[in-house]
């Protein structure tokens, strides 16, 4: 009976483990055998995407790089030497890492977009960059003209496609990232199946799957030791967790010790600490209520760049993580020293700007030269009014019409930076006062960088070497040659005068570029110049005395009077505003100018509102006043139909100084509008004796400035 006992328990644990302890074994072990093969790749594949991604964003540093030292070679070919090594390395560092992304990119949408930037730099600008190069020398003005008209736009269109290559690349990073997530939740489900199922070998299983977790760990950490930024986490504590980045400490010395993010901030910024509370509790919405922030915003309390060792600057950049339930976990913060990206961020954009003001100027040189005497005389006159020199209302009016005419001058030759150094002396102006230290110091700077970037564009133009030339057209000079032979009468005299007369449309050439300029800045407004095609030629001594006048209406036009495009759609308006230009010689040599723009016309009563709030007049004179005598207020100082101040208008100066100067000039200007229709300026002036355009200043008339 024992004996038929023991054979029966020896067969059902044979069952037992036959039916239960087997399959759990088998089941166990593949479960290990899934999670550990999952769990090793995820890391692998996190670790390739974050390769690319860095690798997508280093091609654009280079490609600027390369494209830096092709402008410099157009200003000054003679340094062939000193830039062409910099941008063979920056053009092979920019194709190798093409390549290399060619092999290591997965995501098809990158693949074609490295094969459509290889054809666009095959086919069209490696070619163009050789025959710019070859005409370098040959004929430097067709190479830049070359550069400008053909290869310019075909890099503009690599540099989209490069910045989008980057952009895919964060995204294919990202997706990693986030299937890397879900990978892990599915091996930890797997895991949590084994440990139900596999209650027999629960401590081999514990024991296998505890070491792949390490090595996951350890790859984790490697990740983390060669990364080039610096990362760390923090929580809705503001405790920031442990793991870090090797680079964190390298970027910022000292970040790698400290344990909240309240000493982070309080130590490397001076961002306050109740910002960063305020910050942690709309991020996790501590005190429970209804009000929802979402992130981009929050962070915003938070510091986006640092200033470290009194020099490099870091980026900081934050972004979320988010739990299964889809609720914020922790905030990742990366940062990068962009001290050297900030600095050829900079050199490229003064690099670039003097590439434009030296093309602007190469293009209209009779023009330059008469804003440049206009220029020399209002730097003179400001100058003689700042640093407590100024006596009195009127001649601290003169100033700022002197600074507000000269910002608008210059910036129709592309002194941009200049232009606003001048703003932030308005600024000044209006907060201390013209006696001011800081505004003094200030405008010491400006007139330095005056006289280097003329100075600048003197060499390179080598304008000296025109002094005394004068430019008329051969069929002119021909006529006046052959009536010099034929006789001497009253007719050379008005032949003279002929031939110093330019047609409208290009006397107002330099506007159309200034405008494109302006409307730059603000995306929403479009604006064409349109010409009336019987108006009378002008001078360029004409052009050169009304030049601010017109500055100052343009401005106006482009900023109180056309609308944005989106709002003259909605009115039945063509997208783009037209400021139409007319000018007209009558018999007693008088000159009648017409400047008209379709825009939205002058708010009369905003302008009489704004007189009574300043004491210019009484509510009773604003109820009884016409619509006529309120839109003529936009002639009265300091006051603007604007209620913002920019680098166009909104300080009240402009249209002031158009009435001073056309008042002074002993003639007149009326304004006509029709609120919705537009607003049409009309000048009448005297004649203006014509003179040939001024040869350009010496040295010595720059330093007489100061």
């Amino acid at each position: 009976m024992a004996s038929r006992q023991r054979k029966v328990a020896r067969s059902l644990a044979q069952k037992f483990y036959l039916l239960l302890v087997v399959p759990l074994i088998l089941i166990s072990g593949l479960v290990t055998w899934i999670t550990y093969r999952g769990l090793d790749s995820n890391a692998a594949e996190l670790a390739t995407a974050l390769r690319v991604q860095g690798k997508s964003n280093s091609v654009l540093p280079l490609l600027l790089t390369q494209d830096d030292t092709s402008k410099s070679l157009l200003i000054d070919p003679s340094k062939l030497a000193l830039f062409s090594d910099k941008k063979i390395t920056a053009y092979d560092e920019h194709k190798k890492l093409l390549t290399e992304l060619s092999s290591e990119a997965t995501d098809p949408a990158m693949q074609a977009l490295i094969s459509e930037l290889a054809a666009l730099d095959e086919t069209k600008l490696r070619p163009l960059d050789t025959q710019i190069l070859e005409l370098l020398f040959e004929d430097v003005d067709k190479a830049r003209a070359l550069y400008f008209t053909d290869y310019e736009p075909h890099r503009l269109e690599y540099e989209k496609k490069i910045r989008e290559l980057a952009r895919l690349g964060a995204e294919h990073a990202e997706e990693a990232r986030i299937d890397m997530t879900k990978k892990n939740s599915r091996s930890l489900l797997l895991i949590a199946l084994a440990l139900v199922l596999g209650i027999a070998v629960i401590a081999t299983t514990i024991t296998i799957l505890s070491r792949q977790i390490e090595r996951s760990n350890d790859n984790t950490k490697s990740l983390l030791a060669v990364l080039g930024e610096g990362l760390f986490f923090f929580g809705r504590d503001g405790v920031i967790a442990p793991e870090r980045s090797q680079a964190l400490g390298k970027i910022i010395p000292g970040a790698d010790h400290v344990d909240t993010l309240q000493q982070f901030v309080g130590k490397y910024s001076a961002t306050s600490e109740d910002n960063v509370k305020t910050c942690l509790k709309l991020l996790w919405n501590v005190d429970g209520d209804d009000f929802l922030s979402d992130f981009d915003s929050t962070i915003t309390f938070l510091p986006k760049s640092l200033v470290i060792d009194g020099s490099r600057i870091v980026e900081l950049e934050y972004r979320p993580l988010y739990g299964r339930d889809k609720q914020l976990e922790k905030v990742v913060v990366v940062a990068a020293d962009v001290t050297e990206k900030r600095k050829n961020e900079r050199e490229a954009v003064v690099q670039a700007e003097r590439v434009r003001k030296i093309s602007r100027v190469a293009a209209g040189l009779d023009s330059y030269l008469s804003f440049f005497d206009e220029a020399i005389g209002l730097f003179r006159r400001a100058d003689g009014l700042v640093g407590g020199k100024a006596k009195g209302a009127s001649d601290l009016a003169q100033l700022r019409r002197d600074l507000h005419t000269l910002k608008g001058s210059i910036g129709t030759f592309e002194f941009t930076s200049l232009a606003h150094e001048i703003h932030e002396i308005e600024t000044l102006l209006d907060e201390e006062g013209p006696s001011s230290a800081r505004l003094s110091a200030h405008w010491d700077r400006i007139k330095d960088q005056w006289k280097f970037e003329t100075s600048d564009i003197e060499t390179v133009l080598r304008l000296k070497e025109s002094q005394g030339k004068v430019t008329l057209t051969k069929s002119k000079f021909d006529t006046l040659i052959a009536h010099a032979q034929a006789t001497s009468d009253d007719k050379l005299a008005g032949l003279l005068k002929a031939s110093l007369r330019v047609t409208v449309k290009d006397a107002f050439a330099k506007y159309k570029a200034y405008l494109e300029k302006l409307t730059d800045r603000q995306n929403e407004k479009q604006i064409r110049l349109a010409y009336v095609a019987d108006s009378d030629e002008i001078s360029h001594a004409e052009m050169q005395g009304l030049d601010p006048a017109f500055v100052h209406i343009v401005r106006n036009c482009l900023d109180h009077g056309i609308e944005a495009s989106d709002v003259r759609r909605k009115a039945h308006k063509a997208a783009a505003g037209t400021i139409q230009i007319a000018c007209y010689r009558k018999s007693d040599g008088w000159l009648h100018f017409v400047i008209k723009d379709d825009g939205q016309g002058v708010d009369g009563d905003k302008l009489a509102q704004k007189a009574v709030l300043g004491g210019l007049w009484t509510a009773e004179k604003a109820a009884a006043a016409s619509y006529q005598e309120k839109i003529e207020l936009v002639f009265i100082p300091n006051l603007s139909s604007k209620d913002e101040v920019s680098e166009i208008s909104g300080r009240g100066v402009g249209m002031d100084a158009v009435k001073t100067l056309v008042e002074e000039l002993g003639g007149k200007i009326t304004i006509f509008s029709q609120p919705g229709q537009g607003t049409q300026f009309e000048l009448d002036v005297p004649p203006i004796p014509a003179s040939i355009p001024v040869a350009y200043a010496s040295k010595a008339h720059l330093a007489s400035i100061r």
